[in-house]
Parts: structure tokens; C-alpha cells; sequence
């Protein structure tokens, strides 16, 4: 099922594409992996994430099947941020993503996600767990092949974010987790039912900052 404020958005790529990217091997080797990816590598300050077949992050509330086999790297970060990246999925096939992932435990968790969604193909679609996952398709970004995704913590409230080029951030959703200090926050990469695939992060930040206005975090 679409959602109502679901839109067509005009392509602005080429302002992303002049972005800085902020990735480096040290950067990276700071970080750590919940289930390694076939293989990763820095290429031109680009990491590269070859994922296998049947990897998600994904409890199912139509069979109860709990699936956390992504690759997921993450830092682990305590109290109020705003986590930033830039990613360029391989959309080859269905369900095909990158995200970012705020992780509690197996059962709590956000992802949000810039998708090849059976619904909408290429678009924004957030999933929050709270022991079952939901599943929301956002906006359709069709022509776009990078965007922008934000996910801003104040206390136990969560505001999802995305843009297109870095300075115009768009709320996509708002929502909580169980009051937790420490969680982790990351990047994951999938490929649910297709074959292999190699899925790109053009940059990753976590700023230790409190965001007054979750709904506005431009």
C-alpha cells in the first residue's frame, strides 16, 4: 500500500555527486561489522559492499520470522545525534537497499532505507521494529541513483530524514524506541532475493549534537 503524502521528486544527482566524500579505510576500520559482507573496499573514497543473496533486516509480521542477516557496520553511540550518509544502492533487483540502521537488540530496531520497493521501485521506505517490523514506502525517487539519509536522536524520539542534496532535509517519519543509552548506529547493506550484489556509501557521519527540532533538521 502507498502511502498518502507519497510524490514524484525531480532528479538534483549532480549537486550530490559534488558532495566531499568523507570515506577512508582508517574511517572505516574504526567501525565494526555485524555480519561481514562478502567483501568491502575503499575505491576513491567510495566503499564498495558486496552483499550475498538472502540478506535483510526484516520481522516478518505476516510468519513471525525474525531476519537480521545483513551486512550492518556501525559505531556504537550514547545519547543524542544526527547520523548522515550518502548511498547509492545496486537496485539489480528487488528489495535491494542501503540504510541506515539505529539497533537496540534482534528485536528493536529502525531502518531507513533508500529501496527498490516491489510498490514503487527506487524510493525512501522506513521500517520500524518493535519486536514486528512494520514496512512504510515513502517518496518515489525513481530517477535518482544517491540520496542523502538522516536519522536524528533526541532521548528515546527517532526523525528520519532524507534530501537530496544535503542541505534541504525532508522529515519522512517520527517515531520511538525503548529507552536505551548506548545503541548502535550504521549503515546496512542487503539483497533480500536477488543475487549479489555491490551497494556504495559515499560518506557517513555521526554528530554528537541535540537537535531542538526533530521535525526541521536542516
Amino acid at each position: 500500500m502507498l502511502s498518502c503524502n507519497q510524490q514524484k521528486v525531480e532528479s538534483t544527482s549532480g549537486v550530490i555527486s559534488a558532495t566531499k566524500s568523507n570515506i577512508t579505510e582508517k574511517a572505516i576500520s574504526n567501525m565494526h561489522w555485524m555480519n561481514p559482507p562478502q567483501s568491502f573496499e575503499v575505491v576513491d573514497s567510495t566503499l564498495l559492499v558486496t552483499v550475498s543473496k538472502g540478506t535483510d533486516f526484516f520481522n516478518n509480521p505476516e510468519d513471525s520470522a525474525v531476519v537480521g542477516s545483513a551486512p550492518y557496520l556501525y559505531k556504537e553511540v550514547a545519547g543524542d545525534f544526527i547520523a548522515k550518509a550518502i548511498v547509492q544502492p545496486d537496485f539489480s533487483s528487488q528489495w535491494n537497499a542501503v540504510a541506515l540502521i539505529v539497533h537496540l537488540d534482534s528485536l528493536n530496531w529502525i531502518k531507513f532505507a533508500f529501496e527498490n520497493s516491489d510498490a514503487t521501485g527506487p524510493g525512501i521506505v522506513s521500517v520500524v521494529t518493535k519486536g514486528t517490523s512494520d514496512d512504510a514506502n515513502g517518496v518515489i525517487l525513481n530517477k535518482e541513483k544517491k540520496v542523502w539519509l538522516a536519522i536524528a536522536r533526541k532521548d528515546n524520539i527517532y526523525a528520519l530524514h532524507w534530501s537530496l542534496d544535503g542541505k534541504n532535509f525532508n522529515m519522512t517519519r517520527l517515531t520511538s524506541m525503548p529507552n536505551q543509552e548506548v545503541i548502535k548506529i550504521g549503515i546496512e547493506a542487503q539483497s533480500p532475493v536477488g543475487d549479489s550484489a555491490t551497494h556504495q556509501i559515499h560518506f557517513f557521519e555521526i554528530e554528537k549534537i541535540t537537535t531542538e527540532d526533530l521535525r526541521n533538521i536542516n
